[in-house]
């Protein structure tokens, strides 16, 4: 049985620098955060750490911080059903040797490549079928 085409995705560049942050499991989210009208900003608790990715201006002073990223979003809504979207988001970045940082929301899939490697990625990304308009 083939497999199925990987699907093409628009992509929209978030504006901006990003950072992922780490703090202990227990920690608050900083408050600043939560009141931010700007900017994508994600907040993930597990057992083993309290994960954020917030513009860099953004970041907790007290967390152990990676980055800076750029950003690009695959907006939708992007069906729950529709496989093989990350994935084609991922592999021509992979395939460049690029590090990628992947957050999903319920709309869409926000697709996240060290800043140093930005325009790198667009040419992979473009290169794969993707769109980026207006960039």
């Amino acid at each position: 049985m083939p497999l199925p085409t990987a699907p093409s995705v628009e992509l929209h560049v978030l504006a901006g620098e990003y950072v992922i942050a780490r703090l202990p499991p227990a920690s608050e989210v900083p408050a600043a955060l939560m009141s931010a009208a700007d900017g994508f900003i994600s907040v993930t608790r597990t057992p083993q750490e309290l994960s954020i990715v917030c513009p860099a201006a953004l970041a907790p002073a007290d967390a152990e911080i990676d980055g800076t990223w750029a950003a690009f979003y695959a907006s939708g809504p992007i069906p729950f059903g529709l496989t093989g979207v990350v994935a084609a988001l991922v592999a021509p970045l992979a395939a460049a040797g690029c590090p990628v940082f992947v957050v999903s929301t319920f709309d869409g899939d926000v697709l996240m490549v060290p800043s140093p490697q930005y325009e790198q990625a667009r040419a992979w990304l473009r290169a794969a079928g993707h769109t980026l308009p207006g960039v």
